[in-house]
């Protein structure tokens, strides 16, 4: 038993020798991080008789690029984190915005998936009142949802108009 230890041992050590002479096919990914930059910032939402506004408190993003062996891009992985404020410009009342995800386009299938929480808003004394999470898996080009796992506000009410309603 020791000797054919030994030899799967001795084996093991001679492929990492010779694989690891062995030049890499394709390019490392890249990797870029932004911070701060409002990319998943709410756009303005107008209500009737208000707007809601949001101000981006933090938002870290990480964007990494897989590539082939001919150089082209794979794969985008996006990351994303971010800390909002939603104000309610008429009343002033403020609503809490977090939401922590990753979109990733995966380039030969034509595909984007995104997991994760893209919308999450509760309103105290109410609950939550919209939400996209889960996992969603939709055609690039036009944006056809192949898969949803999860609520997605978003499919019935891309808008966002509910809030209207929920953040008074």
């Amino acid at each position: 038993m020791r000797k054919v230890s030994r030899g799967v041992v001795v084996a093991a050590i001679a492929l990492m020798v010779i694989g690891g002479s062995v030049p890499a096919s394709a390019d490392a990914p890249l990797k870029e991080v932004f911070t701060d930059e409002g990319w998943f910032t709410l756009p303005d939402v107008s209500c009737d008789g208000f707007t809601l506004t949001e101000t981006m408190d933090s938002e870290a993003i990480t964007v990494t690029t897989f590539f082939d062996e001919a150089g082209d891009s794979t794969r985008i992985a996006t990351r994303a984190n971010l800390f909002g404020t939603i104000t309610n410009a008429a009343s002033g009342h403020t609503f809490r915005d977090h939401a922590s995800f990753t979109e990733t386009m995966n380039v030969a299938e034509g595909t984007t998936t995104v997991s994760g929480i893209s919308y999450h808003y509760i309103v105290g004394g109410v609950g939550q009142v919209y939400a996209e999470v889960g996992h969603k898996i939709s055609v690039t080009e036009t944006g056809e949802v192949i898969f949803q796992g999860g609520q997605d506000d978003l499919a019935s009410d891309p808008g966002q108009m509910t809030l209207c309603d929920s953040m008074t």
